[in-house]
């Protein structure tokens, strides 16, 4: 390739910006910092590396709120609608959640759902009442002594520190037992799998099939209860909790609960018995 091939293929790559505007901005850059002090640099480069500008507006925004509560005289009712709403959501948020259309192993399922979708809305639960407890301490500190938003701050947050006891939410342990005993029921069906005699097809038609079926449980067992889970809390908490952000201003996001990794654990089950299941299956039978 000759030298004037090389230059417009250079030029196509830039587009109308040129190869040596590019490095002479590149030497200004260095020249300028150069002639600055370590921590001029420092402070510089971060500066123009972490430049978001929405990000900072946002920032900026809440920064410059001049009150601790955006609207002061509908915070307590906001307060204690919220709290009735937390009560109904742990008293409702998995009961009845029944289970997913799957013939006779529906009675089965019907305990795991609710035990999947109680274990989202106990969790979801606690996220709140701990998020709500450290924002109204915060802004109970920012308030001026003696004012009316501290008050009420104060006995706000008195109200989630004498609740928060009874929302513990799922236990810690629920994820990783349930992680170790899919492992382990992995590791147990690779097992049976290793055990078989691959040339007898009907033997392997039939293994493939319970393995089939309990994947499949799974999946509509997760997904059913993460659907539950998501509805009741979106029925139940979305609408108080939008109201108290609200009265509350410059809060970041509500809290959200965890149905979405569920379902996508579910998804992920599903494509393991849709896609890798007869993949795997139609390569024994072809040896």
């Amino acid at each position: 390739m000759d030298d004037d091939s090389r230059i417009d293929t250079l030029k196509a790559k830039l587009g109308d910006q040129l190869l040596l505007d590019e490095l002479s901005d590149q030497l200004n850059r260095t020249r300028g910092l150069l002639r600055r002090s370590p921590d001029e640099v420092a402070a510089l480069a971060l500066e123009r590396a972490g430049g978001h500008a929405e990000a900072e507006l946002r920032i900026a925004a809440s920064l410059a709120a001049g009150t601790t509560l955006a609207v002061p005289d509908r915070f307590p009712e906001a307060h204690r609608l919220c709290m009735r709403a937390l009560e109904v959501l742990d008293r409702e948020g998995s009961r009845d959640a029944g289970a997913p259309k799957l013939g006779p192993l529906k009675p089965l399922a019907e305990p795991a759902v609710e035990f999947v979708a109680e274990y989202i809305v106990s969790s979801y639960a606690e996220d709140v009442v701990n998020r709500l407890r450290t924002l109204y301490a915060r802004r109970e500190s920012q308030a001026a002594p003696g004012t009316p938003d501290r008050r009420e701050l104060a006995r706000a947050r008195m109200d989630l520190e004498r609740i928060a006891p009874g929302f513990g939410g799922g236990s810690p342990l629920t994820p990783v037992l349930a992680a170790g005993a899919s492992v382990s029921a992995l590791a147990s069906a690779f097992q049976f799998l290793g055990a078989l005699d691959f040339t007898n097809r009907r033997l392997l038609a039939v293994s493939a099939g319970i393995l089939f079926v309990v994947f499949f449980l799974c999946a509509g067992i997760l997904l059913r209860g993460a659907a539950v889970a998501r509805r009741r809390a979106t029925l139940i908490m979305q609408g108080p909790l939008a109201a108290l952000w609200e009265t509350i201003g410059h809060a970041g996001a509500p809290p959200r609960d965890s149905s979405e990794g569920f379902a996508m654990i579910s998804v992920g089950l599903t494509a393991l018995v849709w896609i890798v299941g007869p993949a795997v299956l139609a390569a024994f039978l072809l040896l």
